[in-house]
């Protein structure tokens, strides 16, 4: 059985909420700016940066957050990371895992970049208390941004989950192989 990327359905329905939730955090974000001149241009730069912060080195530690969930697993040093650039500013990668992966630590790479959307929030929630008011909306939309990176993982772990151990999986990166156990 091969499990690829997330089909349309699944893609819709996640990308549909997240894009919702990001708009109004963004519509939250630019009324927490003062009301001046330069309030669009804040509001602009602000979101460029968290987009350029994101794109690189949020994409990076998802995919090393992929990786976490082998440390100290057979397949520890078997993990490939590939990384290529996306008109210029954005960073794109994917891992791979060399051989057969167990059902436990599959599932634990898959949903190990959730941590970061996750972390986002708590670093969000912890720096309103004495960082302006616009940072807890900005780094929620991060947070969601990490949610709509994770696309793909959770249509993966939602197929395998079905199979549980009962089932030998092999990652390429691109798709999944999945043979079932006798």
């Amino acid at each position: 059985m091969r499990i690829g990327y997330a089909d349309t359905k699944f893609s819709t329905v996640i990308l549909i909420i997240s894009l919702s939730t990001i708009i109004f955090l963004a519509t939250w974000a630019f009324r927490e700016l003062p009301n001046t001149k330069w309030r669009w241009g804040n509001f602009l730069a602000i979101y460029f940066f968290a987009t350029i912060i994101y794109t690189n080195f949020g994409v990076w530690l998802h995919e090393q957050l992929h990786c976490l969930a082998y440390r100290g697993a057979k397949p520890e040093n078997r993990t490939l990371i590939y990384f290529n650039r996306k008109y210029i500013l954005f960073l794109n990668g994917y891992y791979r895992v060399i051989g057969p992966i167990n059902y436990r630590n599959n599932r634990r790479a898959l949903l190990a970049p959730f941590g970061l959307s996750i972390g986002l929030a708590v670093v969000g929630l912890v720096g309103n208390f004495f960082l302006p008011n616009w940072w807890l909306p900005v780094l929620l939309t991060m947070a969601m941004a990490g949610i709509i990176d994770m696309t793909h993982d959770f249509y993966m772990y939602s197929k395998i989950r079905v199979i549980g151990k009962k089932g030998r999986y092999w990652d390429t990166g691109k798709y999944m192989e999945v043979v079932w156990k006798e």
